[in-house]
């Protein structure tokens, strides 16, 4: 795979044609329109003008990938904003020293009897937990070394301390990483073929290949090898040649639902609670908000860990006369270990349902349920006595959906996890359910 040369790319006098008539710093300007801010309630992206022509063909046109490196010659704005994004730290290289990571205080170290030098990736370690993918390439579990190999990062909404816990402790079998693990985590990933083996690094527990860790520029804009040329040491730049799902429709399903790239309307469920990664999916569930683009909330480039910078749309721009009736204003204190939220829209309709890492323990919610991820499913059921077993299908496998195709968080996610005697009043499950429909018409 040939990379253009470097100096040619650094030189600011070589950049200076375009197949549409502008240079790379023109070709920086032309995404602010696309990434401006909406007025009003937003309309769809696909309805705006679109300075780039490519939104089909996220192969480029069989491009090659040039990497992230080469990207930031001309986007060095928008690499500075991504560089501090979890995305780009969803698979970190390990090299003898605990990685440095986009955000967040980090690793402090590998699981107990284990150097840094015995790690070659660390999964994560930005926001939820972190696991490690040993020298040969299979990811410790706490069944196979006998040791804890889960690290969680400290959450205060449900009460998780930061320390090593048990992972796959069932199982002395080595664990591989599978195309399934490290596709959404990696760019230009490729799955393992029995017929031509590829283990990446050559390591025989990882099974399949990628051409960079983390979440790069080129896993959403395809690769980058035919977007711009150097003639006589001016590069060309070419619209056409680059891929920009300005919606998300496209790329952002890919990721975030589950079997991965799958966009499925399924919503899987384990232990109680919905499993992570799947925002998509849950969207499509979320009745009114069904159609709505990712990128009407989200910038792409950053991230809600980052801050409401992450945001490019809060509730109150579509939902101007909704009020927050008696809870505007109010800061929620949970007395068994002094955690504090100021309410706001997503306390209720996006509550902590899905989980990553760990869920709360009755020492610290005595009712209710706390996961470790808000939920894109914004309906809230108010069916009387309704809990966690009627948001689930019978199997608790997966989420259930009603015939629109629609799911309703239960109130135990939702109100009883402030409404349990551990600093607010107490609300039992058919109270909350019958207060519910009627919350907004309080008075703030």
């Amino acid at each position: 795979m040939r990379r253009p040369q470097s100096s040619t790319l650094l030189d600011p006098q070589a950049a200076r044609r375009s197949t549409h008539g502008g240079r790379c710093g023109t070709l920086t300007a032309l995404l602010v329109p696309l990434l401006a801010l909406f007025a009003g309630c937003p309309a769809d992206d696909n309805q705006r003008d679109q300075p780039y022509a490519n939104q089909s063909d996220k192969s480029n046109g069989g491009a090659a990938l040039i990497g992230a490196s080469a990207c930031r010659q001309c986007h060095a704005d928008i690499a500075e904003v991504l560089a501090t994004h979890p995305h780009t730290s969803a698979l970190s290289a390990v090299s003898g020293a605990a990685p440095e990571l986009a955000i967040g205080p980090g690793v402090p170290d590998p699981p107990a009897g284990f150097e840094w030098s015995d790690i070659a990736y660390l999964i994560g370690g930005t926001a939820r937990r972190a696991l490690f993918v040993g020298s040969d390439g299979f990811v410790l579990t706490s069944g196979a070394t006998g040791v804890d190999t889960q690290y969680n990062l400290a959450f205060g909404p449900n009460g998780t301390p930061a320390g090593f816990v048990p992972f796959v402790s069932d199982s002395a079998e080595p664990l591989a990483l599978e195309f399934e693990d490290f596709s959404h985590r990696t760019t230009g990933p490729v799955e393992f073929d029995p017929g031509a083996p590829r283990n990446q690094d050559s390591r025989r527990g990882i099974l399949g290949t990628w051409s960079e860790p983390g979440v790069q520029c080129e896993a959403c804009h395809g690769p980058g090898g035919a977007h711009f040329r150097t003639v006589n040491r001016e590069v060309e730049i070419h619209t056409d040649r680059i891929f920009v799902d300005s919606s998300g429709r496209q790329t952002c399903v890919g990721c975030h639902s589950r079997p991965f790239g799958s966009g499925g309307t399924t919503i899987l469920a384990e232990g109680g609670f919905v499993r992570d990664q799947q925002q998509a999916s849950e969207l499509k569930a979320s009745g009114g908000h069904a159609a709505f683009a990712c990128t009407i909330c989200h910038d792409p480039h950053r991230s809600l860990v980052q801050g409401e910078t992450g945001l490019r749309n809060t509730c109150t721009v579509c939902h101007t006369d909704v009020t927050m009736g008696g809870h505007r204003g109010k800061v929620y204190r949970r007395s068994s270990d002094g955690y504090t939220e100021a309410l706001a829209c997503e306390s209720c309709h996006m509550p902590y349902a899905t989980l990553s890492a760990g869920s709360a323990g009755p020492s610290v919610v005595p009712a209710g349920r706390i996961g470790d991820v808000r939920t894109h499913i914004f309906r809230v059921s108010a069916e009387p006595d309704a809990d966690f077993r009627a948001f689930l299908t019978d199997d608790q496998a997966a989420v259930r959906l009603d015939a629109q195709g629609r799911a309703a968080v239960t109130v135990d996610y939702v109100c009883l996890r402030c409404h349990n005697g551990g600093g607010v009043f107490v609300l039992t499950a058919s109270r909350a359910a019958e207060i519910a429909p009627h919350v907004h018409d309080f008075p703030e």
